[in-house]
């Protein structure tokens, strides 16, 4: 057997042990990554009473990963139904936004923003609370602009324009859509909330009554969970639209346009993009993530089983490669099925 020969095999044979399948987590929903240090660090919503981080030197290996609790909080104003953590690198600084509520106020969702380090990576630093990233009473939402309720808060830079956060708010109907404010990074002030994304669509306004119920195309719909998305010049947010306990839980795009990203009409709306298939329902709160090589770009979403949908314990985590058509497009393809050998992200390891 020639070496080159024996090579090509042992190439195989690696590039086929390389390969992972979804899902890559179970019972982690609302899922964000990043590769820092050599390692995949993934945080999710993780039973509402702390933050957690999974990491590992390959996709394969997250769904063994020890989880590292990063932040617990004492105050019990903030403490309970912690949500939707995402991590984020400001100024070389990590940062974790996330939402969560006074344990005896029901529905006090605030969205919040907790300062760790300038280290190597997300999970060995220490986090200290940042803010409260609500606006003062007149700028919030409701028709009275009072109303604090937020969730699902993100960061968002637009160069030329500056850096925002952007969070699932009440609109002036006390619709739940998607806003944006002007965010300080230094004294981490906020602005008055505008609304960006209102539930305008049929495929937005699936409603169901309660875990597992059967979806209604009924109430007002609800649009929440938006991240940002670059491709050279061009900004997106992603979104997700009606209720999690329905299968038509599905993703949305917002395309800026130019003018002001305070303006709803500096979006343009896309959707849906990327819905239930292949026994993943329910697939949306996602993220993305870039390769290790930093080449390509990674769609990081939850899904559950349930084909009636769902919003508990029995969502996962799946990724998959997402490319871009001819004029710029993101093409988010469909989520595929469970268990398929997929080929990891540029730059992964072999070890």
């Amino acid at each position: 057997m020639t070496f080159l020969l024996r090579f090509t095999q042992i190439n195989r044979v690696n590039q086929q042990a390389l390969k992972f399948q979804n899902p890559l987590r179970n019972g982690t929903a609302d899922p964000s990554m990043v590769w820092a240090d050599g390692q995949y660090h993934l945080t999710y919503t993780s039973g509402g009473k702390h933050i957690e981080i999974t990491r590992a030197s390959n996709l394969r290996d997250l769904a063994q990963g020890e989880p590292k609790v990063v932040w617990e909080d004492s105050n019990s104003t903030r403490s309970a139904d912690i949500w939707a953590p995402e991590i984020h690198q400001i100024d070389d600084v990590w940062h974790i936004f996330y939402s969560s509520r006074d344990a005896n106020v029901i529905g006090s969702y605030r969205t919040r923003v907790l300062r760790g380090c300038n280290g190597t990576n997300p999970t060995d630093c220490e986090y200290t609370f940042g803010a409260d990233l609500v606006p003062p009473v007149g700028k919030r939402g409701g028709p009275d602009g009072k109303n604090a309720y937020s969730i699902d808060g993100t960061y968002m830079e637009i160069p030329g324009k500056g850096r925002y956060h952007v969070l699932s708010m009440r609109d002036e109907n006390n619709v739940q859509s998607l806003g944006i404010t002007a965010l300080n990074t230094t004294t981490w002030k906020v602005d008055q909330w505008h609304v960006i994304s209102r539930p305008d669509y049929e495929w937005e306004k699936y409603m169901g009554k309660g875990a597992g119920a059967q979806a209604l195309a009924v109430g007002a719909g609800l649009n929440e969970g938006p991240y940002a998305l670059y491709n050279g010049d061009d900004v997106w947010l992603s979104y997700s639209a009606s209720s999690c306990d329905t299968p038509q839980y599905a993703l949305g795009l917002l395309y800026y346009n130019g003018g002001d990203p305070l303006q709803e009409s500096s979006w343009n709306k896309t959707g849906p993009v990327f819905q239930s298939a292949n026994g993943n329902y329910g697939t949306a709160h996602n993220s993305f993530f870039k390769s290790p090589d930093g080449t390509q770009t990674w769609n990081l979403f939850h899904a559950t089983s349930n084909s009636k949908g769902g919003c508990g314990i029995d969502r996962y985590t799946m990724t998959q490669l997402l490319t871009f058509d001819d004029d710029g497009t993101p093409n988010l393809g469909q989520p595929q099925r469970l268990h398929t050998d997929i080929t990891p992200p540029s730059g992964e390891s072999w070890i």
